[in-house]
């Protein structure tokens, strides 16, 4: 055999040998004595053993001192990161009666749960907002926002939206639901602070009492995090959609939120929608204050 090959395939031999013996348990004896093998089974004092010279033997634990094999892939793999889970409860319940003495009750609610990894941000909200004046209701209205947005490197973001309204009016309900898909761009991201911006493709459907507007869509979505003054953050979530059936719809949520405590916060909303289609022509703006409970800071 050539020298060289001789060489090589010693060192083979003996890597693989090393590799073995680095897989594999062993039993040292108070003499020095060395078993390399694999451990069976440990009771009742003892250990069950497979020598690979010896063949399987039974030896008392107190006797021998066991060195278990360290697995390369599992002392090598990283920790998954945590996920964080966060869920907000804020509101207001009131009984007023304003300046011209109106009877009113009010229940304003909104609940949201959001999902944070390294890889994707996920965003809920359900909020309830219902009114009655003079025993005659006036709001029963409805919100649901879903968002997800998937990080596919640290510049760039795929994200899915659906936003879902119904508002009373006074002839029925006001139904309102844009779906719609972004890839765009993250900006200046940190966990305080992120600016996520793109254009999107979806789909925006408006119910009235005159008719109903549908149809594929075009537009931008945003959404950002910036913190302001102490301590407190600004929070920000846009959608406008260009219905390709010559109508328009934007909706903006503002949030400026300040925490009192560990787990109690207290914030103010601004929800801004404006639609441009055959069904109607108008805008909607609507102030919130918000005293919550975060149940997972």
């Amino acid at each position: 055999m050539n020298p060289c090959f001789r060489t090589i395939a010693a060192a083979l031999l003996m890597l693989l040998s090393l590799q073995a013996a680095a897989d594999a348990d062993i039993l040292l004896g108070a003499n020095g004595e060395r078993l390399i093998g694999r451990v069976v089974e440990e009771k009742d004092g003892s250990i069950l053993f497979d020598s690979d010279s010896l063949g399987r033997i039974r030896v008392p634990a107190g006797k021998m001192q066991l060195q278990r094999a360290t697995p390369v892939a599992e002392a090598a793999s990283p920790a998954e990161p945590p996920v964080r889970w966060n869920a907000e409860i804020s509101g207001k319940i009131a009984v007023d009666r304003g300046s011209l003495q109106t009877p009113e009750d009010r229940l304003d609610l909104s609940f949201k749960l959001n999902r944070k990894t390294d890889r994707h941000a996920f965003y809920s909200t359900l909020a309830y907002n219902y009114k009655r004046k003079n025993g005659v209701m006036d709001d029963d209205d409805w919100l649901l926002s879903l968002s997800d947005d998937k990080f596919i490197s640290d510049e760039r973001f795929l994200s899915a939206r659906l936003l879902a309204t119904q508002e009373l009016t006074s002839t029925g309900t006001d139904d309102t639901l844009t779906l719609s898909a972004a890839y765009g761009w993250r900006l200046w991201e940190t966990p305080e602070r992120y600016l996520r911006i793109g254009p999107a493709l979806g789909y925006l459907s408006l119910s009235r009492d005159t008719g109903e507007f549908k149809g594929p869509a075009a537009g931008l979505y945003t959404r950002a995090l910036w913190p302001v003054f102490a301590k407190s953050t600004l929070s920000a979530e846009l959608q406008a959609l260009e219905s390709f059936n010559d109508g328009s719809y934007v909706n903006l949520d503002l949030r400026l939120r300040r925490p009192l405590s560990e787990h109690f916060f207290v914030g103010v909303g601004w929800n801004y929608a404006w639609s441009d289609v055959e069904l109607e022509s108008g805008v909607t703006s609507k102030w919130r204050w918000d005293f919550g409970w975060n149940l997972n800071p």
